[in-house]
């Protein structure tokens, strides 16, 4: 299980700083071509945006697992360990509440555009393609969430905070 674990945290960390850095090359390459080389492209303000948009969203997951996201703790920090627990034990569920109804209208969205078969006006991308992050990202997300409500269960600690 550990191996497993392993390798999908490099998966995450991997394929969410992969889409970012790329995609953050492509807007650098089009500002050389736009002001040094007075020659824009057409194609990379949207690819380069959806790149990076696919980099946050996968990113989600990996900001969960070393507890980066914004937290406003001051009343929580307040109250005693079991209501504590509770609280987290409800943030969590909620957590996956929406991860779950990520997974399912993103899904959704993907069906949708694959059968409508609309495209992009610049690249001629099918729009399926940019809304299957939403699903994936949701998936993955619920991972997390999954893992961090069995720690606040089994109570044990969560890495870089409650």
């Amino acid at each position: 299980m550990a191996v497993i674990k392993k390798i999908y945290t490099f998966f995450e960390d991997f394929t969410s700083s992969l889409f970012f850095i790329v995609g953050l090359l492509l807007m650098f390459y089009e500002v050389i071509m736009r002001y040094i080389f007075n020659n824009p492209t057409s194609w990379i303000n949207e690819t380069a945006s959806i790149i990076v948009v696919w980099g946050i969203l996968l990113g989600l997951s990996v900001a969960l697992r070393d507890n980066h996201h914004i937290a406003v703790d001051i009343f929580y920090t307040l109250l005693p360990k079991k209501i504590q627990k509770a609280v987290d034990i409800f943030a969590n569920i909620v957590g996956m509440g929406f991860c779950i109804f990520l997974v399912y209208y993103g899904a959704e969205l993907v069906l949708h555009n694959f059968e409508s078969g609309q495209v992009t006006m610049d690249t001629r991308t099918p729009y399926w393609i940019y809304y299957l992050v939403l699903p994936i990202s949701g998936f993955m997300f619920l991972i997390r969430f999954i893992e961090r409500l069995k720690k606040v269960i089994n109570n044990e600690s969560i890495e870089g905070g409650h």
